[in-house]
């Protein structure tokens, strides 16, 4: 953004490298964690020369503890479903999961100038957001299908969140073709264990849709999604992160920003999610347990 301004300032080209270089060197710019602040706090900021006490919880009152628990049986379950997915093709390999995002995700970093603070104004704080349910779906080339579940779908259909219902209507509707126009027999379709992922009634509702290319459904091992998921951990990541730098985002063009993200998903970055989940035959099913 900087980069056309500047072009459009002087009427030529300028490299992007110099942008940066004039930026540091000269303006004094650098990159700074970003603090959300309203715009009514942003009026009371004017008077205290840029300077604001952002409230935050108190890790003296709010003690926050992080236990580590290094469980062999934990990491036997783990490697045992990773060779399992290791001898599927990864095209036959479909993962569903669900995903919360926000109408305010601000970009976790942002240009700060000399005397000022990295602050984005921001309609409503994050917690106070209103929240968007993504559910998504790949196998190991490309984004499938997806479906949003906005704030006010919750409050017409008087839902806290996405729920068994909402879940095998989408996968009639939706999911149960998507994977027929795929032409792709023997597939297999993973998903954690949460209480929405209703086994016998999701087959049900693949079957009512005389979809027969998914042959089962299996759970994950319990805790398991960031190891063995390609949507849990690095999809969804990144997933996020375009999202936050279309700030901000209006209610109205979220659902459309969330889908057309979720197709822009590349083959690359699909089989590099696969690999990194080490769902690729003969690789170490272990390479990622932290040594005790």
């Amino acid at each position: 953004m900087v980069q056309s301004h500047v072009e459009v300032s002087l009427n030529r080209k300028v490299s992007l490298s110099t942008i940066k270089r004039y930026g540091r060197k000269v303006c004094g710019i650098r990159s700074g964690k970003t603090h959300e602040v309203t715009s009514h706090d942003s009026k009371y900021t004017a008077s205290y020369k840029g300077r604001i006490t952002i409230p935050s919880r108190s890790l003296k009152t709010h003690p926050i503890v992080f236990i580590l628990v290094v469980d062999k049986d934990y990491w036997y379950e783990i490697g045992k479903f990773r060779k399992f997915l290791q001898r599927i093709d990864n095209n036959r390999l479909m993962f569903l999961d669900e995903i919360a995002i926000y109408s305010t995700m601000p970009p976790h970093r942002t240009l700060v100038a000399p005397g000022h603070q990295p602050l984005i104004i921001v309609d409503k704080p994050t917690a106070y957001a209103e929240r968007y349910d993504f559910i998504g779906a790949i196998n190991g080339s490309q984004a499938i299908v997806c479906m949003t579940l906005t704030p006010a779908d919750r409050r017409n259909k008087d839902i806290k969140g996405v729920r068994k219902e909402v879940l095998n209507e989408w996968i009639i509707k939706s999911l149960a073709p998507a994977i027929n126009r795929l032409h792709i027999d023997g597939m297999h379709l993973i998903c954690d264990r949460s209480r929405t992922h209703n086994k016998a009634n999701m087959m049900k509702a693949l079957r009512n849709s005389k979809c027969k290319s998914v042959i089962d459904i299996h759970y994950m091992p319990t805790a398991s999604a960031k190891y063995i998921s390609p949507l849990d951990n690095p999809l969804w990541h990144s997933f996020r992160e375009v999202i936050r730098k279309q700030h901000p985002l209006t209610t109205s063009s979220l659902p459309s920003i969330l889908s057309q993200t979720f197709y822009s998903l590349s083959r690359i970055e699909i089989s590099g999610a696969y690999r990194k989940c080490v769902i690729t035959y003969g690789a170490d099913v272990y390479y990622d347990k932290k040594s005790t």
